[in-house]
């Protein structure tokens, strides 16, 4: 798994920040073109930002077992422990957001506070066939259509990350509680559908931004800046 360590030249002693993007991009196309990066360091925080396997940079192995979602888990342990550091406040969306609550959940003691935006108790998969995904008109077909044309992606890899993540359908049960939780959606995000109750189960906060979508929420300057107000309380 490739990663990049963004250290700000003036600390500002917080917690490192660690970055998850979202299905089918990556560290650069999901924060650094969004601004998040910038802003994170200008506010001097410690950026850390993984492109998650199957993405970016990293190995993409194809068959869907790689994709379970414990082993996302091991991977950012592992890079957390080679960098040498003991806690992180995690920002995710979409399926980074996935991965950050199952962070959470499996090792809180390396976990401050943690941000999901683009996500809420709906299953992504809803209505797919991941046996041919991007086949049909759910709305993860219609994303899977979308990243796996991109660039550099590997359409085989993704599919198999989708089937994997599948596997192991979200479940909010236990909730996530005793750490600090914001989550982030934009108003029209449907994949985002029910992020408030979610939040409220939680005894978490969350946070619309209006006249967004799950698409372009994560550029929003309301999404980074409730985010930023949030890692600084």
């Amino acid at each position: 798994m490739r990663y990049v360590d963004l250290r700000p030249q003036a600390s500002g002693g917080g917690v490192p920040v660690l970055l998850l993007h979202g299905f089918g991009t990556d560290f650069s196309m999901n924060w650094r073109a969004a601004g998040w990066a910038q802003a994170l360091e200008a506010a001097g925080l410690r950026v850390i930002g993984p492109d998650l396997r199957g993405h970016g940079t990293s190995d993409k192995p194809a068959d869907s077992a790689s994709y379970l979602p414990e082993h996302f888990v091991a991977d950012l342990l592992a890079m957390l422990d080679e960098l040498g550091v003991d806690k992180v406040d995690v920002v995710g969306y979409s399926m980074g957001s996935r991965l950050a609550w199952e962070l959470a959940l499996t090792a809180p003691e390396r976990v401050g506070r943690v941000v999901l935006g683009g996500f809420g108790p709906k299953n992504a998969f809803a209505g797919a066939d991941l046996s041919d995904p991007g086949s049909g008109d759910a709305p993860f077909d219609l994303v899977y259509r979308t990243v796996a044309a991109l660039p550099g992606n590997d359409a085989a890899a993704l599919a198999a990350c989708a089937r994997g993540q599948a596997s192991r359908p979200f479940d909010a049960d236990p909730p996530l509680t005793g750490i600090p939780l914001l989550l982030v959606s934009g108003a029209g995000d449907t994949l985002a559908e029910g992020a408030a109750e979610l939040a409220e189960r939680c005894g978490g906060t969350h946070v619309e931004v209006p006249g967004r979508d799950h698409a372009n929420a994560v550029s929003s300057r309301l999404f980074r800046q409730a985010v930023l107000d949030f890692l600084a309380d």
